[in-house]
């Protein structure tokens, strides 16, 4: 442990400044627990309940009566809500900003986590078998920024089998999950049949790996430093800029991508692998216009030289010539041999009255139609109103053109008097796909 207690040490915090300690009442945080208090820090404990497991609630109530006991500080929150969806990420969330909250009430500067040597392993492989960004394969450091605060952990120095023979030797109590010892999730696997094998090859292993994170760590600060000064010339507002990106080498692309996700998704950035940089560089590959979703509902869209990224639907402006096909951020319209009914989705015109090209734009200002089987024209914003087309699709909505700029269909919504019946004479049949969400 002196390698722990030194990197303490050096810290040199003040012994009037309070810091927070993430502490789950498991081995590795009362460990942690027990050197900073002999290091006469002042700590407050912040525990989070995730009621997840019978024995949650007596922990926590342990935990407490340990701290009164001990004259510690002691915070402590149950996640009561039900979580839908990705409960590890929601619980993270709310488990973070518990601990903000802790930061912020007693002006503290530091988080202590319990985070040792072999957690550092297993998050290396994890990410290796999965993908990663290039830091990402670091895993963990020493110390990293969290919310303007400093999120340290002192025990990636020593081993889990280091921490029990602490505890042991100076009587520690704590309580043991007994779903890390169960084979359903990655990482408990890597920690009971790969970790064994790696330390009968090379029982240090550990250090090989906090060698590996430092020297992966000090390529990404360099490759960084370049991302930062190309982001403020080609990244700007949510756009970016494709002309310059694509000159680049794939080394910067990659890390200019990561670096823009890790914004975005902050906390969730685990969420994103190879496989979603695979998506992208597809769409900026691809046609001139498309998008990909995600995970969280963030959407990557390309439109032209510009990739954008954005969480909530993106309002594109567009005026296309129309031939044969065309596909659109909300759909796909293509010209089609035969129809024979009568849905919205589809129109039939004749190239007698209708000036060619057809064009494809999205609406403008004082826009209207003729709508068939009324008399008179109608606005095309009160058409929206009228068939309930969402708000935040509405300035993205195709409309359909001829080459003097009549309106002759809302693919989906409403068809002009230009349209056709199947015993008129037509000689363009086009149809609309929506795309899915």
């Amino acid at each position: 442990m002196r390698e722990v207690i030194n990197f303490i040490n050096n810290l040199n915090i003040s012994k009037d400044e309070y810091v927070v300690l993430a502490c789950s009442y498991g081995p590795d945080s009362m460990c942690l627990l027990d050197l900073l208090r002999k290091r006469e820090l002042k700590v407050v404990v912040a525990h989070v309940n995730h009621k997840v497991r019978s024995e949650s609630d007596e922990e926590y109530r342990l935990l407490e009566e340990y701290c009164k006991k001990s004259n510690i500080p002691f915070e402590g929150m149950s996640i009561l809500e039900e979580i839908d969806g990705n409960f590890e990420s929601k619980a993270r969330e709310i488990r973070y900003n518990f601990f903000e909250e802790i930061l912020t009430k007693y002006n503290a500067n530091y988080l202590f986590t319990a985070h040792h040597s072999d957690d550092l392993v297993e998050t290396i492989l994890m990410r290796i078998s999965r993908g990663a960004s290039f830091g990402g394969y670091a895993g963990f450091s020493e110390e990293s920024e969290f919310r303007g605060k400093r999120l340290v952990r002192p025990l990636i120095f020593v081993t889990k089998k280091d921490i029990l023979e602490y505890n042991e030797k100076y009587g520690i109590v704590y309580a043991n999950d007994y779903t890390n010892f169960e084979r359903v999730h990655t990482r408990n696997k890597i920690r009971l049949d790969v970790l064994p094998v790696l330390k009968e090859i090379n029982p240090k292993i550990h250090e090989k790996f906090i060698k590996f994170s430092h020297t992966i760590g000090e390529y990404n600060d360099y490759v960084e430093k370049e991302v930062i000064s190309l982001l403020d010339r080609l990244y700007s507002n949510n756009r970016l800029d494709l002309d310059g990106f694509n000159s680049l080498p794939l080394l910067l692309k990659k890390h200019i991508l990561c670096t823009i996700l890790s914004e975005i998704y902050r906390d969730d950035i685990t969420y994103i692998n190879d496989k979603h940089l695979n998506l992208i560089f597809n769409l900026i590959d691809g046609k001139p216009n498309g998008y990909v979703c995600l995970p969280n509902g963030v959407k990557v869209y390309k439109y032209y030289n510009s990739l954008i990224f954005n969480e909530e639907e993106l309002v594109l402006t567009y005026d296309y010539i129309f031939d044969k096909r065309i596909e659109l951020p909300l759909g796909v319209i293509e010209e089609i041999p035969s129809y024979d009914g009568k849905s919205n989705y589809y129109i039939r015109l004749s190239s007698d009255e209708v000036k060619l090209p057809l064009h494809v734009r999205t609406r403008k200002l004082g826009d209207f139609m003729d709508v068939k089987n009324m008399n008179g024209t109608k606005k095309i914003k009160s058409i929206f109103i009228d068939e309930k087309v969402p708000l935040k699709i509405r300035d993205s909505y195709p409309l359909v053109c001829d080459d003097e700029g009549n309106i002759l269909w809302i693919p989906g919504v409403k068809k002009s008097k230009f349209d056709k019946q199947i015993n008129e004479s037509y000689d363009i049949i086009l149809k609309y796909v929506k795309k899915e969400k």
